[in-house]
């Protein structure tokens, strides 16, 4: 990589900050890095940007305690960090525990976790933003996953590029760039970093997307993870126009009180079908439902709800029971979590 190539890189992350509105100037920001080529690039990338934008950077680097190499690629982070003279934290949270306890994937576990943890230190120092590492190819890794799993349209918008978490603002500021020009760019930067065992396993899926399903497919079409890309940014679009009409919709079908929220089963039968799963998916989260837990055949049961007209008729769904009264669908929070009615 040139010169030149270096300062388009830098630009076309500039651009992405302006395009999404990642950051106005004079944000504290976080910074996750596990040590690894996209996320030490990433601080690099920002540390060279930091004047321009008024930054306050703090890295944080989170051991999950999977991997030996945990501890060492934490101390490789500080020594870096403070090196560029940015201030950094680092933290060691037990995965593995983790998802015994909650009955999730380590994958999953080590997910949450890591979250939880950047978020409590964003709290302490005072962040308002935090900086994630991901790239163009996990976006396209992303739409797969999500694809492979049975996700709804939605799914296939991928990640946003920001989002709000527990107070603060995700930003991801080279989703628009592909692993192989971050490689570059760490060469000619001289930028170190340290490779990730875990990403050498076979077991998590989105591993086997990356390591044999992308590949694959490019045996169909070489710019299949282009084409992927595109689709999320398509589907990102649609579904911001669908979550207004559905907001819209909501407005006039669902029904809040002090007892509960319900959904107005006239309004709801009016709606396109497109519709009414969105409003029924945002019942489920204004009246408190397990989210991640929800699934296609829940969405459907309370759309049969409300067209079949039987009053009395109950549904046990993921952290709600919903019940059919009158010319409405009530939704109650569930006495037990995970009842073994739940809808599978």
């Amino acid at each position: 990589m040139t010169r030149a190539q270096t300062l388009r890189m830098l630009h076309r992350v500039r651009q992405t900050l302006r395009r999404y509105r990642m950051l106005s100037g004079g944000e504290t920001v976080v910074v996750a890095v596990s040590g690894g080529p996209d996320s030490m690039a990433l601080l690099h990338v920002l540390w060279r940007l930091r004047d321009e934008f008024s930054l306050r950077l703090h890295v944080v680097t989170v051991d999950h305690g999977i991997h030996r190499a945990g501890s060492e690629h934490a101390a490789f982070v500080r020594r870096t960090a403070r090196a560029w003279g940015i201030p950094a934290s680092s933290v060691r949270v037990n995965a593995r525990s983790w998802a015994r306890r909650h009955r999730l994937t380590l994958e999953e576990a080590a997910r949450a976790v890591r979250y939880g943890a950047l978020a409590r230190v964003a709290g302490r120092i005072g962040a308002s933003h935090l900086a994630l590492a991901h790239t163009a190819d996990d976006q396209a890794e992303t739409v797969l996953l999500w694809l492979l799993r049975g996700a709804s349209a939605d799914g296939l918008a991928g990640m946003p590029a920001t989002r709000q978490h527990d107070g603060l603002r995700v930003i991801r500021p080279m989703v628009d760039l592909w692993r192989h020009e971050i490689v570059a760019y760490l060469g000619a930067e001289g930028v170190p970093c340290r490779s990730d065992p875990t990403n050498r396993l076979r077991g998590p899926l989105r591993n086997r997307i990356r390591m044999d399903l992308i590949p694959h497919l490019s045996g169909y079409n070489l710019g299949v993870k282009a084409v992927l890309r595109r689709l999320a940014e398509q589907a990102a679009d649609d579904a911001a126009l669908m979550d207004h009409l559905a907001e819209e919709a909501g407005s006039k079908a669902l029904r809040r009180r002090a007892g509960g929220l319900a959904i107005d089963a006239e309004q709801f039968r009016a709606m396109p079908v497109a519709l009414q799963r969105r409003v029924a998916h945002r019942a489920l989260c204004e009246a408190g439902g397990k989210i991640r837990d929800v699934k296609f055949v829940h969405i459907e049961r309370i759309r049969a709800m409300a067209e079949s007209g039987r009053s009395g008729e109950l549904a046990d769904l993921p952290g709600l029971r919903a019940e059919r009264r009158g010319g409405r669908v009530v939704f109650k929070r569930a006495r037990r979590a995970g009842s073994r009615r739940m809808l599978q």
